[in-house]
């Protein structure tokens, strides 16, 4: 028998027809996942891009802030003059070098009749932003921190002296008056715990400020940082129990050493703050109404666990600051110029020059200084009973200094 496998036309146009349903369908079935792939390495890829745009833009405040505050410690800012950076920004180098020298060596009482010559160093300098620097930037962010928290605390601690405390004013239920109010603004930094009383966080912003500079300069002796060499974790294993019960699970714990010197000035500060407000209740005519104030009980544990809590809030804080500076440019550029000097003077002058260069004037660093010792002959009044005048013989000293101004 003989089969006719010819198909018609019509066949044709329903298999060509059923082809191109099968198609779209498998189409509508793989396209979406396909597109889904795209879109998802699309998206994350804006994510990304929005996120290191957001860290850039923390970085730059962070070290906007930072350099704010180094160009108005080493000199280098200018008053009354925000939107200027430096005072450098408008006028050429050598004339700013000159005139700030000129101003130190009045100050310190030398004679005008000096020499000077400026030259600038060929080419520009460039240092490296290691960790290290990033770490001390942010840790010198927070002595600033620490800086302006202490004077806001120091005039609230004056105005409740003033006002005879906020106790009073707590006792009764009424408000404080307007001059002790305090104006918030946001900070980089977590404040000190408002649990604790401003006596008692006065002391530990002026401690842990003095602590944090002598751990710029690298003068603690700690190998670690300061709130390190402070806290320790204590780790508590996890209990089966006996088939279940009473069983716990491991915990942390961060609590003070033992020989902590911050946990020292917090038990001192709780001491000092409880005689004052004896002295207070002394003082005051409404005895009664301090006799009940007093009697509270002051929780001595609270203030520690408010403390441990501070010091992980600034250490968390530090380190995401420290990774957001990662994101700065690694390397920075200066110029630099040197500076040669000629001049007469006596030892005491000389002395006061050079700790106004060490104190106002950071950027300029004195290198290399050369002292001849000249004898002069001068006439000054003698003691009583003596001639009217004596000869005396008084040093002059006649130096060379050679300085190097670094140009930001």
């Amino acid at each position: 028998m003989d089969l006719n496998l010819q198909l018609t036309p019509l066949t044709r146009v329903l298999l060509v027809v059923l082809g191109v349903v099968l198609l779209a369908a498998l189409a509508m079935q793989i396209a979406p996942a396909f597109w889904g792939i795209f879109s998802r390495d699309n998206t994350d890829s804006k994510q990304e891009q929005l996120q290191r745009t957001e860290n850039l833009i923390a970085a730059a405040q962070i070290l906007k802030k930072v350099e704010s505050a180094i160009y108005k410690d080493t000199g280098l800012a200018v008053q009354n003059q925000p939107n200027v950076t430096t005072i450098f920004a408008r006028e050429h180098p050598e004339t700013v070098i000159r005139r700030r020298i000129d101003a130190l060596v009045k100050r310190a009482g030398v004679q005008q009749n000096y020499q000077i010559q400026t030259k600038p160093a060929p080419g520009k300098q460039t240092a490296q932003l290691s960790l290290q620097t990033r770490q001390n930037l942010v840790l010198y962010l927070y002595q600033k921190h620490l800086e302006a928290e202490k004077v806001a605390l120091e005039k609230e601690l004056e105005a409740e002296e003033n006002m005879f405390g906020t106790l009073i004013w707590a006792w009764l239920g009424e408000d404080e008056p307007a001059t002790a109010a305090q104006t918030k603004n946001p900070q980089t930094f977590a404040p000190l715990p408002e649990v604790m009383p401003v006596a008692i966080r006065v002391h530990l912003a002026t401690f842990i400020r003095a602590m944090v500079e002598q751990e710029l300069r690298g003068a603690t002796g700690l190998k670690r940082g300061f709130f390190e060499s402070q806290i320790h974790e204590r780790t508590t294993v996890a209990n089966p129990g006996i088939f279940g019960i009473g069983a716990t699970s491991a915990s942390v714990e961060v609590q003070f050493l033992e020989d902590s010197p911050l946990l020292e000035v917090l038990l001192k500060s709780e001491q000092a703050y409880t005689a004052r407000q004896q002295r207070l209740a002394a003082e005051n005519s409404e005895e009664d109404i301090m006799d009940s104030i007093l009697s509270a009980p002051f929780d001595q544990e609270q203030l520690i666990v408010a403390l441990i809590e501070y010091v992980e809030a600034i250490q968390e804080k530090r380190r995401t600051l420290v990774e957001q500076l990662a994101l700065a440019p690694s390397t920075y550029q200066y110029e630099t110029y040197i500076v040669e000097m000629k001049f007469k003077t006596d030892m005491e002058k000389l002395v006061k020059l050079n700790q106004l260069i060490d104190t106002s004037t950071k950027w300029l660093t004195v290198r290399d200084l050369r002292i001849a010792v000249e004898k002069q002959t001068s006439a000054r009044p003698g003691p009583r009973g003596a001639p009217e005048t004596q000869r005396e013989r008084e040093a002059t000293l006649s130096v060379n200094v050679l300085m190097l101004a670094r140009i930001f």
